[in-house]
């Protein structure tokens, strides 16, 4: 064989190796989509167990794709678990560094689960500097204010998103916190009163964000550094679809059942099996039978849906 002819051998195994490349990636883009139209619809129908693991499924398909971490975390957000949320943003922040929303969630996130406050201020930063003139964005900075404690910095950012968005009541709400902290606790009480008129549900909300009606902080999660885990294993992270509900055994330990299963089931049975993340799990000892994050393991498929669906928790576990 001449050289020439070597050479064009050699060119055509490279093309044909760039396309069967690329066609791999195609395939892998078009199996992540289907998963993640499958997470969309189970999440719609309020099989949220089903639907996290199939947006496990996307990411491992596509983990370059922002798209499954950002579905997923508004799904951990709307299942109560911010500090999942905040993973999820972090890996999509790291990809679209230059993405506003992607910054902005990292950082409210963060502030939620009283993690890595230094850190929420980076990504906060940056959401500002990208998006300067959303009020969403300045007023997720000045929640993080008020969750370090920086009072005048939270007033002057809960101050620009109203000039943006006038007589926001969230917004409103949280100036007013700031305002009580600087000394001005009779504007910040009126201001705080003014914003619930149409939205009576706010001193709930902003107690679950760790703030009560006179702006002291009440108990809640307690603040973490960046170089420590989000959860525990002893935390309660419980996944439940539609109808589900969680029985207490003996020991604190719960198991999943249904509506129905609830009103038949005796709390307080025995467990003589382990204890994850608040749900039994492993094989009890008395019966013999397996369980998997609460749930009676039924067949190997239902085990493999169950790991992905709390692989992000698991992975929580490791700072």
């Amino acid at each position: 064989m001449s050289a020439m002819a070597q050479g064009w051998l050699r060119l055509g195994v490279a093309v044909l190796g760039l396309a069967l490349a690329q066609s791999a990636a195609f395939a892998q883009t078009g199996a992540a989509k289907d998963l993640l139209d499958e997470a969309s619809e189970a999440t719609t129908s309020g099989r949220y167990v089903d639907a996290l693991a199939a947006y496990a499924g996307a990411i491992a398909a596509a983990p370059d794709d922002v798209d499954g971490y950002v579905q997923r975390a508004d799904l951990f957000v709307s299942l109560g678990h911010p500090e999942l949320a905040a993973l999820d943003y972090r890996a999509a922040a790291r990809i679209g560094p230059d993405n506003a929303r992607l910054q902005n969630g990292l950082c409210r996130n963060l502030a939620l689960t009283n993690h890595d406050l230094e850190g929420a201020l980076v990504a906060c930063d940056a959401a500002v500097r990208l998006a300067p003139r959303d009020p969403v964005v300045l007023a997720t900075r000045g929640y993080l204010q008020l969750r370090r404690g920086a009072w005048a910095l939270a007033e002057r950012d809960y101050a620009a998103a109203l000039d943006l968005a006038p007589a926001s009541p969230d917004e409103m709400y949280g100036h007013g916190l700031a305002k009580i902290h600087l000394g001005q606790a009779r504007s910040g009480l009126d201001e705080m009163s003014s914003a619930t008129l149409d939205s009576s549900g706010l001193p709930l909300e902003w107690e679950s964000r760790g703030f009560n009606m006179t702006g002291d902080l009440v108990p809640g999660r307690p603040l973490t550094q960046a170089g420590q885990a989000l959860v525990g294993v002893g935390d309660r992270m419980f996944f439940l679809n539609t109808g589900e509900a969680v029985v207490q055994e003996t020991g604190g330990c719960s198991r999943v059942v249904t509506g129905a299963e609830q009103r038949a089931a005796v709390a307080g049975q025995a467990w003589t099996g382990a204890c994850r993340f608040g749900l039994v799990h492993g094989e009890d000892k008395r019966s013999g039978v397996r369980f998997a994050y609460g749930r009676e393991i039924t067949g190997a498929a239902q085990a493999q849906k169950l790991e992905r669906a709390y692989r992000a928790t698991e992975e929580a576990l490791h700072p």
